[in-house]
């Protein structure tokens, strides 16, 4: 992460004094040097430690995670459409009026119920009890009324299909949002392996730069010596400090290096800045034979974007269904029956009732949209909505292709690069070593010794980074083709609905 300080000035200044141009005390003093090491608890990891325990500690994760909770109980709703619902209401009345005064009480329970037929059935009980006293005498009465009326849509709005329709894209959305949840738990593991592989390659970093150190002051001894021998001038010796100098500096910036990668490490695996990390695992590698055709095939069948598309197309087709059959007419059998006075016994009835009947009704009713354009727009908007889909789809399927060919691609190549880039390390280490045998001889002179160790230093640096290359390119290989979860036999515990 870079920041960046911006200094500006006031409109219409000429000039910035060096006043304000000293660093403010809260961040620099005079003198300050740079940051104390790490002073905390000493942790070796492996990089599968590494990520098991980055699975457990990330905040990207434990939020993906706490959302699946979420997405879990939105798909209970959905799927709880046909479970039957109640409501109670109450309401208790009271009045007075001269000398008379009353109290009425009403009860109304009522449950409604939906099939995946679309048939609509409730049942109501409304229960009343009123007494009323007046000066003379005082008068109690309890009535109920029993209903039940069933609705039956014949076009618009009726069928399996389209009863189903939310359950339905309830569902595809809950298979979105796993795959939504395999993208993070898959982006987090390819992070963490490539920020191990950084770290790695820093720490080795720091050994190289030693190395070249080492080899360096004992460049310079060695010109001490010829020098004191009187077989090399003094002023030979500038060149061989100044090498020394310089393998200084570089191995503190391979130190600042491994620092950056130390906290990049922590950061993503949610660990205390001040822990001592050490990686417990050398980078090494071996050759991995890859078929493209096969690779191909799995990314169409595991990469999460590809498959959440294909989610999505088939979401839009049940949503186009939908607003095609809201085009329709509306047209619905009703069928009820009510009966007053049941449950009468139940209240006190300080008089009696006359006699009740039970009531049938049926009735056809149709409804029919006359000019209204906003339905032919929503069934407008769900075909466009699915013809843009699949073509998202088309050009996925196409950028899949590309990274997986290109993932292949690069994994052979820096497997050629590291091979290479390992001989001419070793041919580099045989170079130096004759020449520094033929400057103790006197048959050589510095200047061809430290372009040797500057070559020698250059070829181990780019074998380092070849290997890292290689490494990363097969974990982001994986990524592409959606296998990350399994290559790291990774089990997401996803929560119940």
């Amino acid at each position: 992460m870079a920041v960046a300080l911006a200094l500006g000035t006031a409109v219409g200044s000429a000039e910035i004094s060096h006043a304000q141009m000293a660093p403010h005390p809260r961040y620099a003093h005079e003198g300050s040097g740079p940051p104390p090491p790490a002073t905390g608890p000493e942790l070796r990891l492996t990089l599968p430690e590494a990520v098991y325990l980055g699975l457990r500690r990330n905040s990207g994760v434990r939020g993906a995670y706490l959302q699946r909770v979420l997405d879990a109980y939105n798909l209970h709703v959905a799927e709880s459409a046909f479970t039957p619902r109640g409501n109670l209401l109450s309401t208790v009345d009271a009045d007075r009026t001269g000398g008379n005064r009353g109290v009425a009480i009403d009860l109304t329970p009522t449950v409604q119920t939906l099939t995946p037929l679309g048939t609509i059935i409730a049942f109501g009980w409304d229960l009343r009890q009123s007494s009323r006293r007046q000066p003379d005498g005082g008068l109690s009465r309890g009535e109920s009324a029993l209903t039940l009326s069933v609705i039956q849509p014949l076009l618009k709005g009726a069928g399996y299909d389209i009863t189903m329709a939310p359950v339905r894209i309830a569902r595809l959305q809950e298979r979105y949002n796993q795959l939504r949840l395999k993208t993070a738990v898959a982006n987090t593991v390819t992070d963490i392996a490539r920020a191990y592989h950084q770290f790695v390659q820093t720490r080795q970093q720091i050994a190289l730069a030693d190395g070249a150190l080492q080899r360096a002051r004992d460049l310079e001894a060695t010109n001490r010596a010829l020098i004191a021998a009187g077989r090399m001038a003094s002023v030979e010796l500038f060149q061989a400090q100044a090498t020394t100098a310089a393998q200084e500096l570089a191995l503190s910036q391979a130190q600042s290096a491994f620092d950056a990668a130390r906290l990049a490490l922590l950061s993503l695996l949610s660990l205390d800045l001040d822990t001592r990390i050490v990686p417990a695992d050398r980078l090494a590698a071996r050759p991995v034979r890859i078929d493209v055709d096969e690779v191909r095939a799995l990314a169409f069948d595991n990469r999460p974007d590809y498959l959440s598309q294909l989610v999505a197309i088939e979401s839009a087709r049940i949503g186009l269904d939908v607003a095609r059959n809201q085009r329709l007419w509306d047209v619905s059998v009703v069928a009820g029956v009510s009966v007053p006075g049941a449950g009468r016994s139940g209240w006190r009835a300080s008089e009696k009732l006359p006699a009740t009947k039970t009531d049938l009704r049926a009735r056809l009713q149709l409804n029919i949209p006359i000019n209204d354009l906003s339905l032919k727009q929503q069934e407008v908007q769900a075909s466009v909505g699915l013809r843009q889909n699949e073509v998202v789809l088309e050009q996925l399927r196409a950028q899949v292709d590309q990274q997986v060919r290109d993932g292949v691609r690069t994994v052979d190549a820096t497997w050629r690069q590291y091979t290479l880039s390992r001989q001419v390390r070793e041919l580099g280490e045989r170079t130096l070593a004759g020449e520094m045998a033929k400057l103790r001889a006197g048959r050589s002179s510095n200047f061809q010794v430290v372009s040797f160790q500057d070559q020698l230093r250059s070829a181990e640096s780019g074998e380092l980074a070849a290997l890292v290359a290689y490494l990363d390119a097969l974990v982001l290989l994986d990524l592409q083709v959606g296998t990350t979860i399994d290559t790291w036999g990774i089990q997401l515990n996803d929560p119940p609905p």
